[in-house]
Formats: C-alpha cells, sequence, structure tokens
C-alpha cells in the first residue's frame, strides 16, 4: 500500500519554510521511502522577485523604446504609440541629459541606456535592501506549565 506524508519543514537558522513530502510504498518486505522536496520560500525571496519582476518589465518597456526607435519604427502606429507613452513617462527624470543621435529615420538615445542602466542599479539595490532587512534569524521560544499533569512516555 502506497501513502503521501507532507510536513511543512522551517529551518531556524535561515528562515526558510519548506514543504516536504515523502511517499511510502508498504508492498514489500520494507517499507520504501522516497522523499522530495517541493517547496521554499522566504518572504525576502518573495519581496525580491517581486522587485526583480517589476525593474524588468520597466527594462523591457525601455529596450523595447530603444529597438523601435534604432530601427525608425513609425511613431503613429498603435504599437510603438503605445510604448512611447508609456516609456515617456519612465524618460522623463533623464530627458535631455545626453545627447540624441539621429541618422535617417534611425534614432539613437542614449540617455535611454543611462535610464536602463540606472533602473537597474536601483533594482539591485532595492533587492540588497530587502534582503538585509528580512533576512533575519528570529528565535521564538514558547513556555507553558501544566501542573498536576504527568509527561507523555512512549
Amino acid at each position: 500500500m502506497e501513502h503521501k506524508e507532507t510536513n511543512f519543514v522551517r529551518d531556524e537558522s535561515s528562515g526558510t519554510v519548506r514543504e516536504e513530502s515523502t511517499v511510502v510504498n508498504d508492498t514489500g518486505v520494507a517499507p520504501v521511502r522516497e522523499a522530495s522536496m517541493v517547496k521554499s520560500s522566504t518572504p525576502a525571496r518573495r519581496w525580491m522577485e517581486v522587485i526583480y519582476l517589476v525593474f524588468g518589465v520597466i527594462d523591457g518597456l525601455l529596450l523595447i523604446r530603444l529597438v523601435l526607435k534604432l530601427l525608425g519604427a513609425n511613431a503613429h502606429a498603435g504599437f510603438a504609440s503605445f510604448t512611447y507613452g508609456l516609456t515617456d513617462f519612465l524618460l522623463a527624470p533623464f530627458h535631455g541629459l545626453l545627447p540624441t543621435f539621429v541618422s535617417g529615420k534611425s534614432v539613437f538615445e542614449l540617455s535611454l541606456v543611462f535610464a536602463i542602466l540606472i533602473y537597474s542599479l536601483v533594482a539591485l539595490g532595492l533587492a540588497r535592501l530587502v534582503a538585509i532587512t528580512l533576512s533575519r534569524s528570529v528565535m521564538v521560544s514558547q513556555h507553558s506549565r501544566s501542573e498536576g499533569l504527568k509527561p507523555h512516555t512512549d
């Protein structure tokens, strides 16, 4: 007979919580145990993933704008207009910071490359700050007192 046992295990030193799943097979002479770790996560890890996702989307949009500008895309086309509208807000702090090179219809915005680098550095900095702040070992101790009860022995 085969059955599955699932346990949640917390590693106190790193603060991670993981789900361990064990399949026990009792068909043979001796039971066979197969164990596998299903998932492991920490609050710091989740926040770091969210930070990288948000700034990855920002950098991706800026990179798409860079490619569209280099290829000389029509600014009145739907996709290009949408992309330029979204990224204008993100490029506002960097507008006019560095020169723009124009060759025919192709445009190379040096400030756009700088913005991509700065947003990437901000993402790394925020992720490190979250890792430092939330990756702490915290020990919680509980004490209970029962009078008149005998300890359970096996």
